[in-house]
């Protein structure tokens, strides 16, 4: 697979600003095969030195600045299945001596270009240069437009929730800073730790190196820096603030609304229900998969900062939301999450063996060692239910299967949580729709499903494919125990009567989108116990614009976030210049975890030294392209391969055009 840069020829400048600034020096300018159109005289003889079309010469890595930057907005992206073709390698443009003559002379005469090893600004000392989005396509040349905004952050910390800087803390690990690399990944989110061992890992999807071939290993490089590199220490408030915060909600959300907060100056009380923080980190994770002094270390290092921590308090039963009004907190956040069960809806759902997965994992977290036998059957397909049949197996069950409704590609779960499942000895069934749950004597006997197909109808509500029954196909999946896990929301009954805060159809607590805050004054709401089930990152930044609003509302600050961020951020120096392996290089991919019979001992091994930097070097540095002045390929298809000068047609279909943009430069 690959980029190809396509260019609409007819309508080219032939300015050869794409060919400028192209980090990795994929683009050229073709020579001209006939007189160009400065010459006034189709028979003159052709000047090769001078600029015809730009034409890729080597491996593109998608940064797009190409097209951003083109003036006429001729420029764009597609991706190939199998290798970008290639032209030769143009080979440096010289030009003649210039000329005395006070007649016009046309530009091509007394431009002089090359292919650079470093990449300044183009448009040289005149304005400083940033590339930027445009979007509209008539805005060309906008980088001369003062007040634009920052050139545009990389695909990686784009898809990231929090808007963790993926990019850079994955550089600092290739060239060894382990400590830097820990530190940027822990700036804008306060559980790095715990995201290195769970995270789903929207930054790996959007990843540009997965079109040449395989997304960079992000999270795992993440783990690695949290295990092998120390953080610095969070200086002192510049403030200490008098206004105090209650966070009712002990989760990534509520602990990363505190931490921020504290990081502000305010003193911060957080009620946790719970008789352990965490929420659905510490009583809804297996510790196979997190492991309890990883998540211990983070809180550990939020209540550090002066945070009041108070275990089993919980509201509308230890205290309402009145209480906190009377005891002088200038603001509440509410961040409860969303741990309650959906029900399946059928006949026998109320059996006692029909137990809802996140009550079965909250048993498991806690230490109550629930023991299962015989065969359990888990209802869903997102990583409640893996966690929910993983953990099942690891508590005696003898057989774990999972039953989901759609088809494998539709389930929520992310691959290796399934493909690890089934490692372990686990079936998962799917295109499976619930009839009743079956019952002998008063016992669950079995799960009644029937089969189903797509219909090629698409859900107008949710843009899924609609799935329908298959006659005749019903039948029993023989179990004890059903662990339900078709997806969780709020409690809205911590909320009495008059509380003056409007509840959602599916139980969430409605808060403004931007400021988070609900209908009463004062109290803000953010995280699942609004949004419904999302993942730990979603929560972190969830938790952030909560602490930035609360922060506006306290303080009159015009962007609260912002200043949380210009508290956090810390500070790395620009690279001079970037090494960059675009040579196509499999991701270093880790084994499955060990897996041992009621064990919960995680045994998902991480990168060594020599996989994290391998790892880490494959990234094409998008966050830094945009604007490092050299950047050196140093392996790859394209011209660092071939540097003896080629000279080549223009594309096809270019021979002899004289389209009216070329009068206007004729080359450059």
């Amino acid at each position: 697979m690959g980029y190809r840069i396509d260019i609409d020829y007819g309508n080219c400048l032939n300015c050869g600003v794409c060919m400028d600034v192209c980090p990795v020096e994929a683009l050229d300018m073709s020579r001209p095969s006939s007189a160009g159109p400065e010459s006034f005289e189709p028979w003159a003889t052709p000047k090769q030195w001078t600029m015809q079309y730009p034409v890729q010469v080597g491996e593109c890595i998608g940064c797009s600045i190409c097209i951003r930057e083109c003036p006429t907005v001729v420029m764009t992206l597609s991706t190939l299945a199998g290798p970008t073709p290639l032209l030769s390698r143009q080979g440096p443009i010289e030009r003649p001596a210039a000329t005395s003559s006070d007649a016009w002379v046309p530009l091509s005469e007394v431009t002089l270009e090359a292919l650079k090893p470093d990449h300044p600004s183009p448009w040289g000392d005149l304005f400083t240069w940033r590339t930027a989005e445009r979007p509209e396509p008539w805005q060309v040349w906008r980088s001369m437009v003062e007040g634009v905004p920052e050139s545009p952050i990389a695909p990686c910390q784009a898809a990231c929730p929090a808007l963790t800087d993926a990019g850079r803390y994955v550089g600092l690990v290739a060239e060894g800073r382990y400590d830097d690399a820990y530190a940027v990944a822990a700036e804008v989110n306060p559980f790095p730790s715990v995201c290195g061992w769970i995270c789903t890992a929207p930054c790996e999807a959007s990843c540009r190196r997965g079109t040449l071939d395989e997304p960079i290993s992000i999270r795992t490089i993440k783990r690695f820096a949290t295990e092998r590199g120390h953080l610095p220490p969070v200086p002192r408030p510049v403030v200490a603030r008098s206004e105090r915060v209650a966070i009712v909600g002990g989760g990534p959300a509520g602990m990363s609304a505190a931490y921020y907060l504290a990081r502000l100056g305010y003193p911060v009380t957080v009620f946790e229900a719970m008789p352990v923080p965490g929420g659905m980190m510490a009583i809804g994770i297996p510790e196979y998969r997190l492991p309890r002094e990883v998540l211990r270390a983070e809180i550990e290092r939020i209540v550090g900062l002066g945070v009041d921590l108070r275990l089993d308090a919980a509201m509308g039963r230890d205290f309402t939301l009145s209480d906190l009004e009377r005891d002088g907190y200038r603001a509440v956040f509410l961040a409860t999450g969303a741990s309650k069960s959906r029900r399946l809806g059928v006949p026998g759902d109320g059996l006692p063996g029909v137990v809802p997965a996140t009550l079965f994992l909250k048993r498991v977290n806690l230490g109550e060692s629930p023991r299962l036998s015989g065969q359990v059957v888990v209802v869903g397909g997102g990583s409640t239910a893996m966690d929910a049949a993983r953990s099942a197996l690891r508590s005696g069950a003898t057989s774990v299967s999972i039953a989901y409704r759609r088809g494998r590609d539709e389930m929520p779960a992310q691959g290796e949580e399934i493909e690890a499942a089934e490692h372990e000895g686990i079936a998962v069934q799917t295109g499976l729709a619930i009839v009743a749950v079956e019952s002998r004597d008063g016992e669950v006997a079995g799960l009644r499903v029937v089969e189903q197909r797509p219909t090629g109808a698409v859900d107008p509500r949710s843009g899924r494919a609609e799935w329908a029954p298959i006659p005749g196909t019903e039948r029993v999946l023989p179990a004890t125990t059903i662990l339900v896990a078709i997806g969780e929301e709020p409690d809205p009954s911590i909320l009495p009567e008059g509380a003056g805060i409007e509840v959602s159809g599916f139980a969430g607590i409605v808060a403004d989108p931007r400021t988070l805050q609900t209908g009463r004054a004062g109290i803000f709401a953010g995280g699942d116990v609004v949004s419904g089930p999302k993942t730990i990152i979603d929560a972190v930044a969830a938790g952030r614009r909560a602490a930035g609003s609360i922060h506006e509302f306290i303080a009159g600050v015009r962007d609260g976030e912002a200043e949380i961020l210009r508290t956090v951020r810390y500070a790395t120096p620009p690279e001079p210049a970037l090494t960059l392996d675009i040579a196509a290089r499999p991701r270093v991919h880790l084994p499955l975890p060990m897996y041992q019979a009621g064990s919960f001992k995680a045994g998902q091994v991480g990168f060594d030294e020599a996989q994290a930097r391998a790892e880490a070097s494959r990234c094409f540095r998008c966050d830094a392209v945009y604007g490092c002045g050299t950047v050196q390929v140093v392996a790859g298809r394209g011209p660092r391969e071939e540097r003896a000068p080629a000279a080549s047609a223009p594309p096809a279909g270019s021979q002899g055009m004289t389209a009216p943009s070329q009068m206007a430069g004729g080359g450059r």
